[in-house]
């Protein structure tokens, strides 16, 4: 299945931007290859070039987490353990890309002009068009004209939220990753007091969602029900929990699958709080 986050392949989930980071270095790979053919690199040359596309992967990702993590420190020293949860994708892109690329370029440094210059530029302009490919698929797009029931068992449209920059949680009770954020979740209803967050529970019944959320003290504002999984649809999000993020005009501005760490949480409202940034 394809989604507008990620390719789901029975129960692995492959982000895009995953897909396309690795894209980059396959065609860097390809190159490489053609170079050593036209130019008859030594085997040695050739190991080394290899060798140093698969490091510069692993130093770019861990610069990109070091940089996100210090640019947050703030909520990272509160709770530690989140620096290692990098399923939050708490990375910083150019970080990354010059880090990895620095190394790149550095090992390889006894390799002609030509070929150092073509894989850079291939491997950038493979990230620049995918990420721009992506943007464009997953286009601004509004609130859907949808309306779900609230623990009275009342209708209520999405399209009231417009007016102020509202988060719109899908989640379920059965959902470890949505247990876990739910916390995070909570605390910036009371942080960003002008910011809605809309809990919008997947397939449960109102009675067992009630009870889930009377036993964890969770006092949300804004709970509803979608019992048939309309948004997931209309919105082209699968998998829990994901978050859609909406500014004050009702426009979405930003998706997230899987759980929230508080850094990432962060980065997202400035997005839809701030227009400036957006």
């Amino acid at each position: 299945m394809i989604s507008s986050q990620a390719l789901h392949l029975g129960v692995f989930i492959l982000p895009w931007s995953l897909l396309i980071l690795l894209s980059g270095f396959v065609g860097v790979w390809f190159i490489g290859k053609y170079f050593k053919q036209r130019h008859q690199w030594s085997d040695s040359t050739w190991k080394c070039y290899k060798d140093s596309l698969w490091t510069a992967l692993w130093i770019g990702l861990f610069a990109a987490r070091l940089v996100f993590v210090l640019i947050h420190a703030d909520l990272y020293l509160a709770h530690p353990i989140d620096i290692l949860k990098v399923q939050d994708k708490g990375f910083n892109l150019y970080a990354g890309i010059i880090a990895g690329s620095g190394w790149f370029i550095w090992k390889n440094r006894l390799l002609k002009l030509p070929a150092l210059v073509s894989s850079f530029l291939l491997f950038i302009t493979i990230q620049f068009v995918g990420i721009n490919l992506l943007n464009h698929w997953n286009a601004q797009q509004h609130y859907p004209d949808l309306a779900f029931n609230d623990p009275k068992q009342q209708p209520q449209s999405l399209t009231q939220f417009i007016g102020k920059p509202t988060v719109v949680n899908l989640w379920a009770s059965w959902c470890p990753p949505c247990h876990r954020e739910m916390p995070v979740l909570y605390q910036a209803q009371q942080d960003y007091p002008n910011v809605q967050f809309v809990m919008l529970n997947q397939g449960e019944t109102p009675e067992a969602i009630v009870s889930y959320l009377h036993r964890y003290q969770l006092n949300f504002n804004n709970v509803l029900f979608d019992p048939h999984g309309e948004m997931p649809q209309h919105m082209n999000m699968y998998g829990l929990p994901s978050t859609l993020f909406f500014n004050a005009q009702g426009q979405l501005v930003e998706r997230h699958l899987g759980e929230l760490s508080q850094a990432m949480l962060k980065q997202y409202l400035r997005k839809i709080t701030y227009p400036s940034n957006q």
